[in-house]
């Protein structure tokens, strides 16, 4: 059990290591703001007025109320449907697709330690990733239409400024520290010999401050900068219904809560000199040990629950370490049955972690061992590459009882138009409602849409900008296919086509969706 008033520190290369250990097991299993079915992810996340059956979870619950005709699916399941999307704007497609896919054909010279710094700094990492044991939504002409689904979520989102960057690649050498150790026991003033030999760097194995009170604060030092990850296993129940049907009109409304279980949460955060966000909660999972005994100041150290349990056991049934609520609220309007308008409050409320809870302290970095990063893979990268453990780390935690953390919260806008079930164009845009760990951070715009080839074949395609892009223009790709009664569907898609095909410069995502569906038009022993 944690003491509120302890103070421990901690190992940050070992939580990076956590955090992309859980982005390639799902990258091997197969996002959340824009919600990660193969179904909008084909569009770029368009989905306010597209998006059907359980799919309809998390957009706009509204459409759940939506029949088209006698003709569509009254029950609908699916299960192991997932989805991922990375972005990384400082890499281009060759370099993002070794960095996930051969990582050790990176090893950095001191050299281009110091450009990958100037390239890194301020530019966004995000990875977005869905996994859906279940789903499952059921559809009445009278009754309306109901969905349920379990879904896990992991967002995981990097965002350095220019000295957390030069540290993170260049170890000591970041020219944050002024003075170099050797281990021949000198001391190097980097003001008076900024250029150490080749002799020198090699015996050099910390950079650290004459004058304690010269080291800044780490609010100072990640000003601007933001390292957060969460993972959120959801169980989503949403209902929609027509409330009004006229011959040219017609109006859904709907809504949807969502209990989530807390599986682990990094938010490390500043802003105007200030930590703005500094929490750590991870399930028993992780098996991350800060000790007992609040005396003693120890390293962490990892002690796995269960250490006979296969990788997948422990992701299945991982301890909570937090809980909440969320809601959705959605309507949807048919204009001359065709013209479709549509609008969504999505993720309202908040969780509450509870377990494991600590408090970054907004201490001083005097002291670092280790020459940083050698790849862009920090999973990769060998553990002492930045040393953060014992005497010389630079973060110190302090527990306390609880966090309340609000849930990354979106409104959503879109208008489409279909033209005889062949053609469905439209557009969505979607604005962040707060600034919160796993939210875009500028609105999305969306311009999109389906082509329906025909009975067997649909294809999806469209362009997005903004969100966690930056100035990336996405290009969206979906493929689609029902076997001829349409009973079975299969759904594959990627958020940007181009970056798997071509590489044009900086700004690459690699993303991918795909699912199956059982569509039942009708029912077994007489049900409705």
């Amino acid at each position: 059990m944690f003491n509120p008033r302890k103070e421990k520190y901690i190992f940050m290369n070992k939580y990076q290591h956590l955090a992309f250990g859980l982005l390639t097991f799902f990258c091997l299993l197969s996002f959340g703001s824009q919600a990660q079915y193969y179904s909008v992810m084909g569009k770029g996340g368009m989905g306010t007025t597209f998006a059907t059956d359980f799919h309809a979870i998390g957009i706009n619950p509204a459409n759940l109320g939506f029949r088209k005709s006698f003709r569509d699916p009254k029950l609908v399941i699916g299960a192991m449907e997932g989805g991922i999307s990375v972005l990384a704007e400082a890499l281009n497609r060759n370099q993002l697709f070794n960095t996930i896919f051969n990582p050790t054909k990176y090893n950095f010279s001191y050299e281009e330690k110091q450009a990958v710094a100037n390239n890194f700094a301020n530019k966004n990492f995000n990875a977005d990733i869905s996994f859906m044991w279940l789903g499952v939504s059921y559809s009445n002409d009278k009754l309306g239409g109901f969905a349920f689904s379990i879904r896990d979520r992991i967002l995981f989102s990097a965002l350095f400024n220019q000295t957390a960057s030069e540290i993170a690649f260049m170890g000591f050498n970041a020219p944050y520290f002024p003075t170099i150790l050797l281990s021949n026991g000198r001391e190097i003033d980097k003001n008076k010999n900024p250029n150490l030999t080749s002799d020198q760097r090699e015996q050099a194995y910390r950079g650290t401050f004459r004058n304690i009170e010269d080291a800044k604060n780490y609010s100072a030092i990640l000003d601007g900068s933001r390292f957060s990850m969460s993972w959120v296993r959801e169980y989503n129940l949403s209902y929609g219904k027509k409330i009004v049907d006229l011959y040219n009109f017609s109006m859904h409304i709907g809504a949807g809560v969502r209990y989530m279980q807390g599986k682990g949460v990094i938010d490390l955060a500043a802003q105007g000199g200030q930590l703005t966000s500094s929490i750590i909660s991870l399930s028993p999972t992780f098996g991350l040990d800060f000790g007992t005994d609040p005396k003693v100041v120890q390293s962490p150290s990892f002690k796995p629950a269960n250490p006979d349990a296969s990788f997948f056991q422990k992701f299945a049934f991982a301890e909570s370490v937090g809980g909440g609520f969320g809601f959705d609220l959605g309507i949807n309007m048919v204009i001359k049955r065709n013209l479709y308008i549509g609008a969504a409050l999505n993720n309202i409320g908040n969780i509450t972690w509870d377990g494991n809870v600590y408090d970054l302290t907004d201490g001083k970095l005097v002291d670092l061992e280790g020459t940083g990063f050698n790849t862009y893979n920090i999973l990769t990268n060998a553990e002492n590459a930045l040393q953060f453990a014992g005497d010389l780390s630079p973060f110190k935690w302090q527990g306390v009882e609880a966090k309340v953390r609000p849930l990354p919260s979106t409104f959503r806008f879109g208008a489409s138009y279909e033209y005889f079930r062949t053609f469905h164009l439209g557009f969505d845009v979607i604005m962040p409602l707060n600034d919160v760990s796993g939210n875009l951070k500028n609105p999305l715009f969306i311009v999109g849409g389906d082509w329906q080839i025909n009975r067997l074949i649909k294809v999806s395609s469209g362009l997005n900008y903004g969100g966690n892009s930056g100035r990336h223009v996405n290009v969206p790709a979906g493929i689609t296919f029902s076997n001829k009664r349409r009973s079975l569907e299969v759904g594959l898609a990627t958020l940007d086509f181009q970056s798997l095909v071509l590489s044009l410069g900086k700004s690459s995502t690699i993303s991918l969706a795909a699912g199956v569906k059982i569509k039942i038009a009708k029912l077994p022993f007489g049900l409705k």
